[in-house]
């Protein structure tokens, strides 16, 4: 195994190719798998390519769109050949072929910190709302993804989010503001991390330093309470109604239901 999946650039590396990178050919003869990244970006593009244990090229593409006021897009692209290199990223959950709803967590144990950095720097967004919360975000098609990130918003901030599918596009926006979104950002690009892009890493520190406007702390201070094995077992008791289990462990209907499913979904399996 030349892949590691618990060395931070190798699950980085994994998180990245997921979200903004393209698996195409054949595991068995020939294929390659590029990144294709904002020019500004290509910094971090360099720095995997000289960490990866096999040969990756980075070069320079111009485009002529409608996009933009100049109509001249310039983008950096990794590529990379190698074959066995290729199969272990397929057995980390970078697929071959379309991936948009495919991609899942690596299904080994793996740098958490750094794979979903790798994530939210291709398909999240972190920033500020119009009304001046700090937000991360993250979009994806992908069942399997958007539910391991459900898990870490509230492994790390508490947050219960539920991946509902919008009806337009079968895409989930899942989102966290204000000391959720500062606590995450803080998790997801800690001081020092080499593996970032520039402009997200910037965004983060913003994020990380935002606190409640001074007289409003009780307005972001709510935070969710960890769910324990004896409450648990209220949610599970049969003779409970929801609104029982609600009143004795003094939660909300919608948290009680929304924990009922997620242990019935362990449960299965």
């Amino acid at each position: 195994m030349v892949l590691d999946p618990n060395v931070p650039h190798v699950a980085y590396f994994v998180g990245l190719a997921q979200t903004d990178g393209h698996h195409s050919g054949d595991l068995r003869g020939k294929g390659r798998l590029e990144i294709e990244l904002s020019a500004r970006d290509a910094a971090v593009l360099e720095r995997l390519a000289a960490l990866l244990p096999c040969y990756a090229s980075v070069g320079r593409r111009t485009r002529t769109t409608n996009f933009s006021r100049s109509r001249v897009h310039e983008t950096a692209i990794l590529r990379i050949y190698d074959r066995t290199v290729r199969r272990e990223l397929a057995a980390l959950g970078v697929v071959v072929g379309p991936k948009s709803d495919k991609v899942a967590p690596p299904p080994v144990p793996c740098s958490r910190t750094d794979y979903w950095r790798g994530v939210v720097d291709g398909d999240g967004s972190l920033g500020f709302t119009a009304a001046g919360r700090p937000f991360v975000s993250l979009v994806s098609a992908s069942p399997a993804l958007t539910q391991g990130f459900a898990d870490l918003l509230h492994d790390v901030t508490g947050a219960v989010r539920t991946p509902r599918p919008n009806t337009r596009d079968g895409v989930v926006n899942l989102m966290v503001q204000s000391n959720e979104a500062a606590a995450l950002a803080r998790w997801l690009y800690p001081d020092g991390c080499e593996l970032a892009l520039t402009r997200k890493r910037d965004q983060a520190a913003r994020v990380r330093a935002w606190r409640p406007p001074a007289g409003s702390e009780h307005r972001y201070g709510v935070r969710q309470r960890a769910w324990t094995p004896q409450d648990d077992s209220v949610v599970l008791d049969p003779g409970l109604t929801q609104a029982e289990a609600a009143r004795r462990l003094d939660r909300t209907m919608s948290s009680v239901s929304m924990r009922r499913w997620r242990l019935r979904q362990i449960e299965q399996g």
